[in-house]
């Protein structure tokens, strides 16, 4: 691909493109509608295998082998249902973040007088399949432990003689940890293929240089995210910044949303 450059000896910087608020919902809602699914059927399914079972609770006898048979039933169950989807999903979301970052990254170029067309790389595509491949575990990481979790609700349950009802409480505490996981997964994902496919896109356009964006808009700032967008800190996009005693690009950080403005260099500048 034919490197950018300035007519003019003099550089110039390109607004930052930044995460899609629309795929990171696409996303959430995608991770949170298989959650709400298996929420609701478990809920159900150990409601009656649990009511079944609280006389015996109530006398301190042992049901829980018949609940650890549901739970198990369960599990299998569900695992393999998300391992099925996740896969498909985590592409979806990957295909979503790589559109909405090349368009408007095409678009921003226009609108300073560069014409790009994006063609399918080898470089690219190893970036979204690791991007694809994260997001794969994530969502399985997501399910395995909301599961877990339902587990030791079941067991603490029994083994401390409680009720139906203080069950059902424990296992929406445990599907509202769940949804926040998935929000975060969410969130956090697309902020990071947001940046690796820009950034991917801007080297191979021969760019080599950005500086540093700080988001404003997270609830707890880093302060050194904060004073690297202030001083308008200026990085190699390939090596990243140094900021805090590591090497880091923006949005690589959990909860970032920081992102960068690249410099096309004047024709002289190389």
């Amino acid at each position: 691909m034919v490197k950018l450059r300035c007519q003019s000896a003099q550089g110039k910087r390109i607004a930052p493109v930044r995460a899609s608020a629309g795929v990171e919902a696409q996303y959430y809602q995608a991770m949170h509608a298989m959650l709400r699914r298996m929420h609701k059927e478990v809920l159900n399914d150990l409601a009656k295998a649990y009511k079944a079972a609280e006389p015996q609770i109530a006398q301190d006898a042992s049901p829980l082998a018949r609940l650890v048979k549901v739970m198990d039933q369960l599990t299998a169950k569900w695992r393999k249902r998300f391992d099925d989807a996740a896969d498909e999903m985590a592409k979806r979301f990957v295909k979503s973040a790589q559109t909405y970052t090349q368009s408007s990254f095409q678009a921003e170029l226009k609108r300073n007088g560069f014409t790009v067309q994006f063609k399918p790389t080898r470089y690219v595509q190893d970036m979204t399949s690791r991007s694809i491949a994260e997001n794969v575990n994530l969502i399985k990481g997501m399910s395995d432990d909301h599961l877990k979790g339902i587990e030791t609700a079941v067991n603490m349950s029994v083994m401390r003689g409680r009720d139906l009802s203080s069950l059902s409480e424990a296992l929406q505490k445990q599907y509202g940890i769940s949804r926040r996981r998935a929000a975060f997964i969410a969130r956090d994902q697309n902020n990071k293929a947001t940046s690796v496919i820009n950034r991917a896109r801007q080297t191979e356009l021969g760019l080599k240089e950005g500086i540093w964006v700080h988001s404003s808009g997270g609830k707890h700032p880093r302060p050194d995210h904060v004073k690297a967008g202030k001083d308008r800190l200026r990085f190699n996009l390939t090596k990243g910044a140094y900021i805090g005693g590591r090497w880091i690009h923006p949005g690589e950080d959990p909860n970032c949303r920081c992102t960068w403005s690249v410099i096309i260099p004047g024709f002289d500048d190389d």
